[in-house]
């Protein structure tokens, strides 16, 4: 590959990549969590609760539909693991510029004391226009970095990247 064509991709990678900054509304975490299910199966004695059912989940901006939601909480009740199970399983967000977020998969993992959002089977992750496939994404929540795949051999992972937009004048040629 050129290093002018290698320099294009990077910058359409970056413009898919920026938009990811700030994740979540920082304000998501200190709302109260609601959450509707068919089912409910608490274990105290090893620190989940699962929730079963047409799950949906609603944490300020924070929306999630899926067919199971396991929380698992530390000694403390601490928010550890959150694992997330559908056919697809859906979140949407928004980040601190107000801007939607969304992502799909089958299984869907994120870990608290690493920050990290795991999307596995048939993934989408989007950002406003911007939007990613492959059989799995893993996004860091703290400092954005992402990553897609798939199984060798079979689907490849797609991005679709919307161009930046450009400033319109309101100059008129005479």
């Amino acid at each position: 590959m050129s290093y002018t064509k290698m320099k294009d991709f990077l910058l359409l990678f970056m413009l898919l990549i920026l938009p990811l900054s700030g994740f979540a509304l920082s304000s998501d975490k200190n709302q109260p969590i609601n959450i509707e299910a068919d089912k409910l199966d608490i274990d105290d004695s090893q620190h989940i609760s699962i929730y079963q059912g047409n799950v949906k989940m609603i944490q300020g901006s924070l929306h999630i539909e899926a067919d199971k939601i396991i929380f698992h909480f530390t000694a403390n009740n601490d928010l550890q693991k959150l694992e997330i199970e559908g056919s697809p399983a859906t979140l949407k967000q928004l980040n601190d510029n107000n801007e939607p977020v969304s992502g799909r998969a089958r299984n869907i993992i994120y870990t608290e004391n690493q920050l990290l959002l795991k999307l596995m089977g048939d993934a989408r992750f989007q950002s406003e226009a911007d939007t990613i496939d492959g059989e799995w994404i893993t996004i860091n929540t703290n400092t954005d970095a992402l990553k897609a795949g798939s199984k060798k051999g079979e689907n490849r992972v797609r991005m679709i990247i919307q161009p930046k937009n450009t400033p319109t004048s309101d100059k008129t040629i005479k």
